[in-house]
């Protein structure tokens, strides 16, 4: 089995949570009030999902890399 990198691992799962978001929940959710969001749903969920499978020791650590990445 072959490794791949990080930004070609996180780029699928990002595909693939927007494809899933915008055919089942997109237009089920209501509008949010307030000031428009800096990330999207899709976005977000993507660092969730990648936060949990990785080794980092914390939270802030993984926000760190990303934003360094």
């Amino acid at each position: 089995m072959t490794s791949i990198d990080f930004g070609t691992l996180i780029t699928t799962i990002f595909v693939i949570v927007d494809d899933w978001y915008d055919k089942q929940v997109k237009n089920t959710t209501p509008l949010k009030p307030g000031v428009k969001a800096s990330m999207s749903d899709s976005e977000i969920m993507t660092l969730a999902l990648v936060m949990d499978y990785l080794p980092f020791p914390g939270e802030t650590q993984f926000l760190g890399f990303i934003r360094g990445n």
